[in-house]
């Protein structure tokens, strides 16, 4: 017994790390041509691009692995019912349940890493990314903006605008940038004729700054010889939770936000989007367990389903599972269904598709 076991988990590596490999390139080729796109546009460093795929990576593979890990199953065991060697297996007095139990560990082992991955791994990466970023930008000013391309942060109420930019001395021409304060239409505006780009901090020369009432009328104009503006101004601070992204919270930050902001009207959506975050990260990787178990039910038969059906039938399970969690997110956003029920309905189906298969599959036997 141990070593038609030992000969299954060897047989499932390779294909596995196959469809792993071929998702995460898929999703990860946005990701690609964007920092590429920055890489030639803004002279960044070559190290700095791997550094960011780097970063990215896991936030990826915890949606890959349970799709690669599917099509790892369904391509062995497909293979293997195509031989006879399930058959064979049957013949000799092994089970349906010994013959899933290979596939079910390897499930469960890649539970663990996907929950490694999203709980403890991921979160720190994005950190990373964020850091990453305010320190190419003291020394790459054009990865901020690009030259005569107004870009705009409307969760901070600014916006900026550079005429000139230049990476080698870390300086801007022509810097402009607004303000926006609380209910006023019309913000603050800074007008520097020079920037420099430290580390941390954005240094304007010969700066003008006008200030507008809200009838527009001019309330206030003055001019300076230097201004500092800290880089956090575009970014996310650490200390401000509130103001992380939900991908840059862990579970406790996200249960603190949802609970502080769900009776609030005009924050419920996002309370409601953290927390279908909390049930994303748990029931993602779960579902490699159920898709290893069910790719197994769907390649062993005494009929030979070869590899070419096997993978035809994995992209569909992985494209309705897809579609599951995508339409369970809007019944939580929209048709206030609970999350604690929507979130669990593509398991749940895998679940009763592993149960049904297995039953008729045993029955068949």
């Amino acid at each position: 017994m141990k070593i038609i076991d030992k000969y299954i988990y060897n047989s499932l590596i390779l294909p596995s790390v196959f469809g792993i490999s071929i998702f995460t390139f898929i999703m990860m080729l946005n990701v690609v041509m964007e920092v590429m796109e920055r890489l030639f546009a803004s002279d960044l460093p070559f190290i700095s691009i791997i550094d960011y795929l780097f970063y990215a990576m896991p936030g990826v593979l915890v949606q890959t692995i349970p799709m690669g890990a599917f099509l790892g199953v369904m391509l062995v065991y497909g293979g293997l019912s195509e031989t006879n060697e399930i058959v064979a297996m049957e013949g000799s007095g092994v089970g349906l349940f010994r013959i899933i139990r290979p596939a079910f560990i390897f499930g469960v082992i890649l539970t663990l890493i996907g929950l490694g991955l999203e709980l403890y791994v991921n979160p720190r990466a994005l950190k990373n990314i964020n850091a990453q970023t305010k320190q190419i930008l003291a020394s790459r000013p054009s990865s901020l903006t690009e030259e005569k391309v107004f870009l705009s942060n409307e969760e901070k109420g600014f916006g900026f605008y550079i005429d000139e930019v230049s990476n080698d001395k870390a300086t801007a021409k022509n810097f402009l940038i607004i303000n926006k304060r609380g209910d006023n239409p019309y913000p603050i505006v800074f007008l520097a004729e020079d920037a420099k780009f430290d580390p941390g901090i954005i240094r304007l020369k010969k700066v003008k700054g006008y200030a507008f009432d809200k009838t527009g009328s001019s309330q206030v104009s003055a001019e300076y010889q230097e201004q500092e503006i800290p880089i956090s101004t575009f970014f996310r601070e650490k200390k401000q939770e509130l103001k992380k992204s939900r991908k840059e919270m862990n579970l406790k930050e996200l249960e603190k936000f949802y609970k502080a902001n769900i009776k609030n009207p005009e924050e419920k959506e996002a309370a409601l989007k953290a927390q279908v975050e909390i049930y994303q990260r748990i029931i993602g990787p779960l579902a490699s367990t159920f898709l290893c178990w069910l790719g197994v039910l769907l390649s062993v038969g005494h009929r030979r389903s070869g590899r070419g059906i096997s993978f035809g039938i994995s992209l569909i399970v992985i494209f309705g599972y897809i579609g599951m969690a995508s339409y369970a997110k809007i019944m939580v956003l929209k048709n206030d269904v609970p999350a604690s029920i929507a979130m669990w309905v593509p398991n749940f189906v895998l679940f009763i598709l592993c149960i049904f298969f297995s039953i008729k599959k045993y029955k068949g036997n």
